[in-house]
């Protein structure tokens, strides 16, 4: 349950190749979706924003091809009572005829759980990719006083949550504790990220 470091994700094999994208498009369209109107987002002409009708997943389309999609998993094992929300299967196309209408669409979704779920954790396995966006989006909610930023140890008999008071805290120290390659550990370690002050519970 947190950032154990992995390669390349299965779901990113088959939507990296054209025909298996179309497929996997279509089974996805199949289930039924529905417009989504994401804030600071316009899609381009020839792109549709959709959110599947269970809320759990959301895709850029372009026709019948998938340009950008995330699932969305909800919990209440991280701050106590409290439900948050985890991207799981984040995966960005690299045809560079998509890049333009995928500017700036990661970071926009991620505000727009932040405001919705108010409390977002990381998932429990990234690629490399995965780590650097998180990255940022900590750095960016340390900077922010609207936001608190912590990290939950399930590897602790009270599964500990601990607050990240700087940026270079968060490098030198919790980083590198975050994410490793050991399953035992690092699907036991979250990054947390919420709009919620004081989420940490009172001793």
């Amino acid at each position: 349950m947190a950032p154990r470091l992995i390669s390349d994700a299965d779901f990113n094999r088959k939507l990296n190749a054209p025909d298996r994208n179309r497929e996997h498009t279509q089974a996805f369209l199949a289930k039924g979706v529905e417009p989504f109107s994401l804030p600071g987002y316009v899609p381009p002409a020839g792109y549709r924003l959709v959110m599947s009708l269970d809320g759990k997943q959301c895709r850029l389309l372009k026709d019948d091809i998938t340009a950008y999609a995330v699932k969305i998993v909800t919990g209440k094992c991280v701050v106590p009572g409290k439900q948050h929300c985890t991207q799981v299967m984040v995966w960005r196309t690299f045809m560079p005829e998509h890049q333009e209408a995928l500017n700036g669409l990661a970071k926009l979704i991620f505000a727009w759980l932040l405001e919705t779920y108010e409390i977002v954790v990381s998932d429990s396995e990234q690629t490399g990719d995965g780590r650097r966006f998180w990255e940022y989006r900590i750095s960016e909610a340390i900077a922010d006083p609207r936001f608190e930023v912590m990290i939950w140890d399930g590897t602790k008999d009270n599964d500990e949550l601990t607050p990240i008071q700087s940026t270079e805290e968060f490098v030198n120290k919790w980083s590198p504790y975050a994410w490793g390659t050991d399953p035992e550990i690092h699907q036991h370690r979250l990054l947390v990220i919420s709009k919620i002050k004081s989420a940490i519970p009172p001793e």
